[in-house]
């Protein structure tokens, strides 16, 4: 299925904006303070784990209780729930697999590393460990289908950063069979950048070069989570992902990332050996701007979508990368990983989580109309980087200056940067959301205007020109207006803080 945006029971699109719980979790008591801490930062999603060796503690025999137990928590909260499904693969390791798997190796084979020593991850060429671990992700599937009367799973992770760890490929016997086969028929006709390939023959080297080893890996885990994904499908047919262990920017498989996941050197094979995979999902622990927006639009391709199922949630970083995300790349859905770490025994947001707490606000009020209008050029991502204290916005009827620093702006001590969303919604009326944020709007000449500089100069080119200045919120999509602002609170900037929005009506006429 082409996905546009996570959609609620009634088939109504919502962006997802919350929390992952961390691993160990799933049926403890620390699920009830990822779920407070879920509330604690105005998130709608809680992503958690469900375990093969939980579902299947012995051969054959399954255990569903802590999958329903979950669904029924997160229900009972009133927020939608994302299943991770830890089986074969987390993180490259087969920690959450039943005990018949890990002391059968001969059966459920290692990955071999190029030094002929086993490594800590299951292969991907041992049809065994697939088709066990599709049996008991089809008992999952069976499961969300008959306990989730409400709605309340909005999707299913296959896998957790799937991959092979401190190898580039596997180098078992069967593996190297593979390795001689020609390229698959699917992929012949993807190019890697810089992989020096010479293509002088369908061979994984020819065609992929200093990265063969790499492509090789990914083509067959994608065929592996493939099967798996296809097969839950069949059962209940709801959105399924994979999320991408990134590693740093320019990493090779197996030293700086787990080989053979969704990276972005390999989007294109998984593509198209993955089939049943909706999307391929970064997990996105990079602070940087220029690393933050490389992954971003790289992941955001017209046959994928940005989902960010886990990040850093806490500091500074964090609160500007959210809106980068969603307003900048269009991101349908970020969440933080470690939700448990961002509350205190109380259920309240430790100092950090609130700095992240106030951009998930700015997107909460603004989500109908980025997801009205996701995809146009209408959506303008207002960031205060290091050392700036303008951000010009330049359209065709204004420029709108967005100023960090003014009387209007109430900055306090932890939350210093400007940081916020502006959506265009018709030729002069704009909604913008945020905090420590100021806008000027400067009406700009028509073309054919015999006296620009006297129209711009003027006080009635600016924002004083405006119609009404309203205090707001959406509900049911629709704008209610709660207090018009005039005078003093109208009279400079037109600011925003802690996360509100305003809608601004401008007027088309000059005056003069």
């Amino acid at each position: 299925m082409k996905i546009n945006f996570f959609c609620n029971e009634k088939g109504n699109p919502m962006l997802l904006l919350g929390l992952q719980s961390h691993n160990s979790s799933t049926g403890t008591k620390l699920i009830d303070k990822a779920i407070q801490a879920v509330k604690a930062y105005g998130g709608n999603v809680l992503e958690a784990p469900v375990y093969w060796y939980r579902l299947e503690p012995e051969e054959g025999v399954y255990d569903v209780t802590h999958v329903r137990e979950l669904i029924r928590k997160v229900r009972d909260a009133g927020l939608k729930l994302v299943i991770l499904w830890f089986g074969a693969n987390k993180n490259g390791h087969p920690t959450y697999t039943p005990e018949y798997i890990k002391t059968n190796p001969q059966k459920y084979r290692l990955a071999i590393g190029p030094d002929g020593a086993p490594v800590p991850s299951l292969s991907p060429h041992c049809k065994e460990t697939m088709e066990a671990d599709k049996r008991a992700f089809v008992q999952l599937m069976k499961c969300i289908k008959e306990e989730d009367t409400h709605g309340t799973v909005l999707a299913v992770q296959v896998e957790n950063e799937t991959g092979l760890a401190n190898t580039d490929r596997d180098y078992s016997d069967i593996a190297e069979q593979d390795f001689a086969k020609p390229v698959p028929e699917e992929i012949r006709d993807i190019i890697i950048e810089d992989s020096g390939a010479t293509k002088a023959d369908n061979t994984w080297r020819g065609q992929f070069g200093r990265y063969a080893h790499e492509a090789f890996s990914a083509w067959h885990h994608a065929v592996y989570v493939n099967q798996i994904a296809a097969a839950g499908k069949e059962i209940y047919d709801i959105p399924m992902y994979v999320n991408a262990m990134l590693g740093d920017l320019f990493g090779e498989g197996g030293i700086s990332y787990n080989s053979g996941g969704p990276v972005v050197r390999v989007l294109d094979i998984w593509k198209k050996g993955a089939s049943a995979i909706d999307i391929l999902s970064p997990d996105i622990y990079v602070s940087g701007k220029e690393e933050y927006e490389y992954f971003c639009k790289s992941y955001n391709r017209e046959d994928n979508p940005l989902f960010i199922p886990e990040s850093f949630f806490m500091g500074m970083p964090a609160a500007l990368n959210v809106i980068r995300a969603v307003a900048k790349y269009g991101a349908i859905g970020v969440c933080g990983f470690g939700a448990e770490s961002y509350v205190d025994d109380n259920a309240n947001l430790r100092d950090d989580a609130k700095l992240v707490a106030v951009s998930l606000k700015t997107i909460n009020n603004m989500a109908p109309l980025l997801i009205k209008y996701h995809g146009t050029d209408r959506i303008h991502a207002i960031i205060q980087e290091e050392f700036t204290k303008n951000q010009v916005i330049k359209l065709p009827g204004y420029y709108i200056i967005a100023r960090f620093e003014g009387r209007r702006i109430n900055k306090n001590s932890n939350d210093t940067r400007g940081r916020g969303i502006l959506v265009q919604t018709g030729e002069h009326e704009f909604y913008l959301a945020g905090t420590n944020i100021g806008l000027d709007f400067i009406k700009r000449p028509k073309a054919d205007d015999d006296n620009p500089f006297i129209r711009i100069r003027s006080r009635q080119a600016t924002q004083l020109n405006f119609l009404t200045v309203e205090e707001g919120h959406f509900e049911n999509g629709e704008w209610v207006t709660d207090f018009y602002r005039n005078g003093d609170e109208a009279n400079y900037e037109l600011y925003v803080n802690d996360g509100e929005i305003v809608r601004i009506r401008l007027n088309p006429e000059l005056g003069i």
